[in-house]
Parts: structure tokens; sequence; C-alpha cells
């Protein structure tokens, strides 16, 4: 089932005369019924927030209503169940072109209910408009709700709920989630962008606007083949019913929200007694936030984009793609760790680089094939961010450079092809500076060296080609010194290793051939 198109709907008001409490019968009960259906603003920003409004947003246009109120009726009971006219007018309700009918009473809230793929709907006036919009849908689309339910293996106590961020959860008169509106087909299945691979950065196109998305954006991403499966969506406050304006309306925050698909019914029936949607992210990431599941995918809100925000899925379970660049973190740092399950934290094309290195505090270096220095920034430090967008802070020339390193603090140094060290300073250190004009500290033969890397602090290790390890001070580490003399810290053999290179502290690694 699928509400697509014009549906004809029948409201039929129903008096009880002896209801307790009482029900009181307002003045032009039927054109106070119309208003919530046709136009009903409101009372603080004059938005539409009628249900024709609502199905008319939610469903990007594909589907409406054409409403008739009924005459009156009398129901002498306390309890009327939504199908207790079926009887009297199913049929010839039906013969009139109508697709569902809804008994609208009067009295206290938490009376919505309806036949889900049926007929009859039923809800009170008090009860706001995501009520009346949930029950019609039940009838119309057959969706079931997919809020958490007492007894529940994985939410035996309602946690996990995806609550206001699906209209069949929580009935708040908020947009659907992308799985729910592919489910009723208010929005296809193209929309939603299959994750494969490694990690990839996507733009995510709201839920609550005009849908599909645009070119080079995609509603949502699911993240697996099978149920139980991963969706990642952005949500925003663009209209009247994500906005909060009303008790009970609108969502909660905005950003991106990561849930778990565990049913794979049409309807969104739960299936092993688990939760139909499991909200991961209670509270929407934010730009420069990051979340990682339990079956070790992690979704970071790498920025924002109009209608929308820029994400990076990367799934640590599949294989490293070439020339990504990956985050380690050796937790210990004492040795007794297992540094592995790197994160992707740049996409690709890495490994074109001629020169990459560190300048510490997240800094990162690189010279391209045009001569260009570059500076990168990874501001998250944690394996989520994407490393992306470099500043151009060397204007050409520095891949001819033999040797190329940071000494911390801003320093770079390097050997010209003269075999001279050279010193740089980028001074600004956040992308700004053009670092240029270089000192000479070192006035000649540095070509020569096997190795040539900092220890920090001004320290300067070489390897000479008599596989010697020196140490070499850059003494005022400003430009002005002359590095020379070294110290011999290493007798021979170090020219052999396949890597050499400083820990900071003193330390140094290699790697044997």
């Amino acid at each position: 089932m699928a509400w697509i198109g014009r549906k004809k709907l029948a409201l039929i008001p129903v008096f009880r005369p002896n209801a307790i409490p009482p029900d009181q019968i307002p003045a032009d009960w039927p054109t106070l019924i119309l208003r919530r259906v046709l136009f009903d603003p409101d009372q603080r920003t004059g938005a539409d927030r009628s249900l024709r409004a609502y199905i008319h947003a939610a469903s990007s246009g594909l589907a409406d209503l054409d409403a008739v109120v009924l005459p009156i009726r009398v129901i002498d009971q306390q309890d009327v169940p939504p199908n207790i006219l079926e009887g009297q007018l199913g049929s010839q309700l039906r013969d009139q072109g109508f697709h569902a009918a809804a008994i609208v009473m009067l009295g206290g809230v938490n009376a919505g209910t309806a036949e889900i793929g049926g007929f009859w709907a039923r809800f009170v006036m008090l009860e706001k408009l995501g009520t009346w919009a949930m029950e019609f849908m039940h009838v119309l689309t057959g969706f079931d709700d997919i809020r958490s339910r007492p007894g529940f293996v994985d939410s035996p106590n309602g946690e996990g709920d995806i609550g206001a961020f699906d209209e069949m959860a929580f009935a708040r008169g908020t947009h659907p989630t992308a799985f729910t509106k592919v489910a009723i087909r208010w929005l296809d299945v193209s929309a939603i962008t299959r994750h494969t691979g490694r990690a990839v950065g996507y733009d995510l196109h709201a839920v609550g606007l005009v849908q599909p998305p645009p070119s080079g954006r995609t509603t949502a991403v699911r993240i697996g083949s099978q149920v139980p499966h991963l969706m990642v969506e952005a949500r925003l406050m663009v209209d009247q019913f994500e906005s909060p304006s009303q008790l009970e309306s609108g969502i909660l925050s905005q950003g991106v929200i990561v849930y778990r698909v565990q049913t794979s019914n049409p309807h969104g029936s739960p299936q092993n007694n688990k939760i139909p949607l499991f909200l991961l992210t209670p509270t929407a990431l934010k730009v420069g936030q990051a979340f990682t599941s339990d079956t070790n995918v992690s979704v970071s809100v790498t920025g924002s984009i109009p209608g929308g925000f820029a994400v990076v899925v990367d799934d640590r379970n599949a294989p490293v793609e070439t020339g990504e660049l990956l985050f380690y973190r050796d937790t210990t740092q004492n040795g007794t760790g297992d540094v592995n399950t790197p994160a992707v934290i740049g996409l690709g094309g890495w490994q074109e680089f001629i020169h990459l290195f560190s300048g510490v505090g997240g800094i990162i270096y690189a010279v391209n094939t045009d001569g260009q220095l570059l500076f990168y920034r990874d501001n998250h430090r944690d394996g989520t961010g994407d490393v992306s967008s470099p500043s151009v802070i060397g204007q050409g020339g520095w891949q001819q450079f033999k040797f190329l390193f940071s000494g911390g603090n801003g320093i770079i140094y390097a050997v010209d092809q003269e075999g001279q060290l050279l010193f740089y300073r980028d001074m600004t250190q956040d992308g700004t500076g053009d670092v240029n004009t270089p000192s000479v500290i070192g006035l000649g033969g540095w070509q020569q060296f096997k190795f040539l890397f900092s220890g920090g602090n001004g320290i300067i290790y070489a390897v000479d080609q008599e596989g010697q390890l020196l140490f070499y001070r850059d003494t005022t580490q400003n430009g002005t010194g002359d590095v020379n003399t070294p110290s011999v810290i290493g007798l021979g053999g170090w020219k052999n290793f396949r890597f050499l290179f400083s820990g900071g502290d003193g330390i140094i690694y290699a790697v044997l051939p």
C-alpha cells in the first residue's frame, strides 16, 4: 500500500451523551475539524500546521487529501471502537469514493488508533497534528508503529526509540525517517546510497527538505546489505513540522543521526522482539562530532552545507584502499599495546605526494607533484575527521629537496641540490602564511646522508656514508646558527635500515632489512 496521489477522507464527529467526563460539543464543530485538516495556522508563527500541509510536505507533494466532514453521529457508549460505524456506513463510504474514514471524538488524549492497512481510524479533537497524521498514515500506507514497546529484548525500558525523528514512532508531526519514507514510497530507494568500500565522503540532504535530493547529494547512507544495518541521515529544523512550535512538536536536535534498522518487514513491523529502528545517536551529531558503532563503523560530521551536512563514513571492517591517509593510536605508549585497526582520515590521493610529514599538533605538510608546499590540519586527532582542503603555503620548487622534515614549532628543515641545510619557519601554523626565503644553517654536504631527521628541540640526527649515527644541534632554532661539528652516537651499521625516524624524547625507531 502507498499513499500516492489524492485520497478522499471522511471525518465523522461522534457525540457521547453520557460520556464520563461529559462531552462538550464546541460551537461549529465541523468547521473546527476542517480547520485542523485544511488550514491550521500556528498561533505564534502563522505557519500552516494542518494535516493537508503536513502530508504535502512529508511526501514532497506525492500525497494529497480531500476531506469531507459528515454529520455528527450520536453513540451512547463510553468506549467507541474506530470501526463502530462500519456496518452502517462502510460500504456506502467506499461506494462514494472514500479511501479512509476517521471517527473524531471529544474527551481526553491518547485515544488515537487505527486499522493498520484497513479503512477506519479514531482520534480526539485535543490530540495534535502528529496523532491525526499517524492514524491516517496507518490506514492508507499499512505502515506499523515503530516505537519501542514493553518487553523488547533490546529496549526493555524504552531506550533506543527513534522518537521524534520519525512520525511513525512518536506522532510529533515531524517528518518520517528516510527508511520510513522509502517504505511508504514517499522517497525513491535511489535517494539512499549504499556504502561500499572503506571510507567515503557524502553530502547529506536533510530529510525534511523537498525530495529527491539534488545532484551530488544523498538523502541517507545505508551501511550493510542485510538486516540489521545502519542508516545515516541529516535532520534540520527546515519547516514548521521539523521546528518546535507547540507542545509535542518538532525534532529535538539538529544534525546527523545514526540508527540501526532491525526489521526487514515492508510495513516496519518488529521482528525478533526488537525495536524496528534503534536510534544510536539520541542527540544529533554536530559538525566536528563523530560516532563509532559497536560494529566498528565510524560516522564523522565534517562540515555544514546548505540544507545538510558533509559526513565521512568509515567502515573499519573493510580493507584499506590505495592512497588513503590512516590514523593509528598507540594507546599505551609503553610497548604493551597492539596498534591496529586504523581510521581513514584522508579519502585518497595521498600516495601521490613527493614529501609528507607531520608538523606536530595535528599539522601535516605535503609537497604535491607541482612542487607546492601544502598545509593540512587534523583538527580532531582521534581518527574521526576528514583531512582535506589544504592551504598552499609554499608556491613551488619544494619537490627538488633531497630531505624535507619538520623541526617542530613551525620549523621546517630542507636540504637543497647543493647540499645546504636550509631553515624555514611557518610563522602562522594555520595555513595562511607563505613559507619562503630560507636561511642557510648548514654549508654543504648534507645531501650525502642516508637518513636525516629531527629529534625535536633543535636536535637533528643523520646517518653518514660510513653508517654512523650523528647528533647535530640547531642551537638557535631561528635560522641564524651554523649547524656543524656533529657527535657520533652510533658507531656503525645505521645505513642498513629500511626506515629510521624519531619518536621524540630521545626515542629512535628503526626497521631492519
